[in-house]
């Protein structure tokens, strides 16, 4: 069954360019170039080999190659501003806003470790992107549905929009965190925590790379909300908790990798959807949509 079968009617437009038989190759193959990448990226930037001895690399790729194929068949866009779409959703949230807590929380990486960690993320985000869009065969414009003008929106409303989208990061946060804490504290007893105004500095950063991410990811969707809903809601868990989370960690035992995943994991798909409810502008109405493609109303 294909991507924008299972994916239902956020994908439908989509469904041509990559076909049933042979989009599980496409996705393998994506996969290995992946797990490829991350391994010599890895092996540049970083001490820490990446091998299999890392617990499921293979899982966490075919994981991460899913949201991103999840996006891409979602979107309206092709080509180059599909892939600089692919990039900031996946450098900034399985790389960016998995790593940047460590550099409050002091888990044993410092931030020269950290930073490389980054860079090794941004080389293999920055190449895998476009050729991920290459391999699902959405460089070059197929035929679509014609896309209706959308409602335009001041930036005021921009403005709130992306605040709200901030604040609503951080209240998911600290209730995600509140509810998992008890399954961690013996963990986290044994190093030392940030004070309140530093973690919320920092969760308040963290939203903003959510929002900039959502914005990129709806400005494709052209206005369906559903869409945008479905894509923020499932490839934010994925790429900000289940996927990284399964790889072992010298620094998190599994028994904190799980909690933080099901934290992640649930907080996240509800975090995206309302996210992607909040960016969407609504699709204008016919008849205005009409009035305004008329010459009169042309300046």
């Amino acid at each position: 069954m294909g991507l924008a079968s299972t994916a239902g009617p956020i994908a439908v437009v989509r469904e041509q360019p990559m076909k049933a038989f042979n989009l599980p190759l496409r996705i393998a193959g994506a996969m290995v170039l992946l797990l490829g990448l991350q391994s010599v990226s890895s092996h540049f930037w970083s001490d820490v080999p990446f091998t299999t001895r890392l617990g499921l690399p293979a899982l966490s790729s075919l994981l991460v190659v899913l949201a991103l194929a999840l996006v891409a068949a979602s979107s309206d866009q092709y080509g180059w501003r599909l892939s600089a779409t692919l990039f900031i959703l996946y450098f900034g949230i399985n790389y960016l806003n998995t790593l940047d807590e460590t550099l409050i929380f002091k888990v044993g990486l410092s931030a020269h470790e950290v930073f490389r960690l980054m860079a090794a993320g941004f080389c293999t985000a920055l190449i895998f992107s476009p050729l991920l869009v290459l391999i699902l065969s959405y460089w070059n414009a197929a035929e679509q549905e014609e896309i209706k003008p959308l409602v335009p929106r001041s930036a005021a409303g921009w403005v709130g929009r992306i605040v709200l989208g901030d604040l609503l990061y951080v209240l998911c946060y600290f209730i995600a965190g509140m509810a998992t804490f008890p399954f961690v504290k013996d963990f986290y007893a044994g190093i030392k925590v940030p004070d309140p105004a530093t973690i919320i500095e920092m969760e308040i950063f963290r939203g903003l790379v959510y929002v900039a991410a959502g914005l990129a990811v709806v400005h494709g969707m052209k206005g369906k909300r559903g869409r945008a809903a479905a894509a923020l809601g499932l490839s934010f868990p994925i790429l900000a908790g289940v996927a990284p989370l399964l790889l072992h960690s010298p620094y998190l035992p599994g028994y904190v990798r799980l909690a933080h995943g099901f934290e992640i994991g649930i907080s996240n798909l509800a975090y995206g959807a309302l996210l992607g409810h909040i960016l969407t502008r609504k699709a204008a109405p016919v008849v205005n949509a009409q009035r305004a493609e008329s010459p009169e109303f042309l300046p």
